[in-house]
């Protein structure tokens, strides 16, 4: 037995090994400064619904970055790796990048305290992405950047906990940002650990199979 051990870690080792990811974007269709309406009403910009926050003071219309939620959902069932990567283990990295805009800056940087997690706009089992303050600007003025993150290695999500939510959700990644900027693009790229190729499986069992015969005839023997 101890040999058929040793053999199985040394063919393991060998063994090439794949990992798995999927990735889905939003985009949005306003130019930068937006399109912009009533504090009253929400507005879908594209693939991203930025509600109305009529709390948010005079002068706010939606669409402006200003103390604004923006929802969106992530759709996976469209990349083609889809059912390997469901049928894979736990989420080990998801990559959220975003293209920001906003013309809300204190003492010359932004975005304020703003914040995105994996949310359907009722609750959610994510702590958020307390997004750093990267762009330099004026108040009032329109900046734009880029900015991401991992939600696993460097946020501390849950891996398996955000795959059960992706299933929950049919594939589909309801998500959430606020409160100052808008998003004109985002992606998210989900992997899991590297796992053996099927065809690697197979040797692995031939070689079992294989060894486990040989032993059998050397027990006959003597």
């Amino acid at each position: 037995m101890k040999s058929i051990a040793l053999f199985v870690a040394a063919l393991a080792a060998t063994l090439p090994a794949q990992a798995v990811s999927i990735t889905a974007s939003a985009l949005s269709l306003n130019p930068v400064p937006p399109v912009t309406v009533d504090a009253t009403q929400d507005l879908q910009n594209g693939d991203f619904l930025i509600k109305a926050n009529p709390a948010a003071g005079p002068g706010h219309v939606t669409g402006d970055g200003v103390d604004e939620t923006t929802h969106w959902s992530f759709n996976f069932t469209a990349d083609p790796g889809y059912a390997a990567f469901m049928a894979s283990g736990p989420i080990t990295s998801a990559v959220l990048s975003f293209r920001l805009s906003t013309q809300f800056f204190i003492n010359g940087v932004g975005p304020i305290t703003d914040i995105s997690f994996p949310s359907d706009g009722i609750s959610s089992p994510f702590a958020g992405w307390l997004i750093p303050e990267f762009m330099s600007g004026t108040f009032g003025v329109w900046q734009s950047g880029s900015i991401s993150t991992d939600l696993v290695q460097d946020v501390g999500l849950d891996g398996a906990q955000l795959k059960q939510y992706l299933a929950d959700f049919n594939g589909f990644m309801p998500m959430l940002y606020a409160d100052d900027a808008v998003v004109g693009f985002a992606q998210l790229q989900l992997s899991t650990a590297p796992v053996p190729e099927p065809g690697s499986w197979a040797l692995m069992a031939a070689g079992l199979l294989g060894l486990a015969q040989l032993q059998r005839r050397q027990r006959s023997a003597t």
